[in-house]
């Protein structure tokens, strides 16, 4: 089935903090005059559809909030396909926060009366807050997390990742969260939705094999790796490599060919 969909991750794929990728916006521009559905696909919770659509515009890149899916969105949708409206302690940051109150849900601080517990990145996280999380787990609100990305690339390095702070609230209350965000259906499966596409006309570009690479596979949709440093080893069979986004419209011109 001919390709006409394309799932780009954001973080170490079409820029690291605020620098743009090479080819990113090239590659961007192309697969629009190509015709190509595209998908902006992030874990980074701190941002909100809105949020993620600013920083690529500030990078050169026009996209609308249609084309942009967060971690920070996919779990409020979540939340609310499994418990309806809820009362949600959040850690995160202005993205997440953004995200839940726009599906409906009622942001608390307090463990008596959160219902859920979300937990994504958040770089102002204190001890008191994950205490108050802590307390509201082990009174029996839900346990759930954006992500389980235990760092994000930064133009200096890697940084801990929202998968770090979930890791202590595991450890601390001995329950496990309920991840949405890559490598999960959930979130692929609703990309595809927004996409409107079948899973064969897909395609999925990262920079991380246990993530996006393990996304794709899960969905069973194609994908290429975008080789950077922190990428590890790829553990997975038959996994097509690219050095810069260039690459996947060379890949997508031997598709069309074939």
């Amino acid at each position: 089935m001919v390709i006409k969909g394309v799932i780009l991750d954001l973080d170490g794929t079409v820029y690291i903090g605020s620098k743009l990728l090479p080819y990113a916006r090239e590659t961007v521009r192309e697969l629009r005059e190509r015709g190509y559905v595209i998908l902006f696909l992030t874990n980074n919770s701190t941002l909100s559809r809105t949020l993620a659509v600013r920083k690529l515009s500030t990078l050169g890149i026009e996209a609308d909030a249609r084309e942009v899916m967060t971690s920070s969105f996919a779990v409020s949708q979540y939340v609310s396909d499994n418990w309806g409206p809820s009362r949600v302690l959040p850690i995160g940051e202005r993205g997440l926060i953004e995200e839940l109150e726009l599906a409906g849900h009622k942001i608390v601080k307090d463990s008596e009366s959160a219902e859920v517990v979300v937990v994504g990145l958040d770089r102002e996280v204190t001890y008191s807050k994950l205490a108050e999380a802590h307390t509201a787990l082990i009174r029996s609100a839900k346990f759930v997390a954006t992500n389980k990305d235990t760092t994000l690339p930064t133009e200096s390095g890697t940084v801990p990742g929202a998968g770090s702070i979930v890791a202590f609230l595991e450890v601390s209350t001995g329950l496990k969260a309920t991840p949405v965000g890559k490598p999960e259906r959930y979130i692929m499966d609703l990309a595809l939705r927004r996409m409107g596409l079948e899973r064969e006309e897909v395609i999925l570009v990262g920079d991380r094999v246990d993530t996006d690479i393990e996304a794709a596979r899960r969905a069973g949709i194609k994908a290429l790796l975008l080789v950077r440093g922190h990428s590890g080893p790829t553990r997975l069979p038959e996994v097509t490599v690219i050095e810069s986004l260039s690459g996947l419209l060379d890949f997508l011109k031997r598709e069309d060919d074939g």
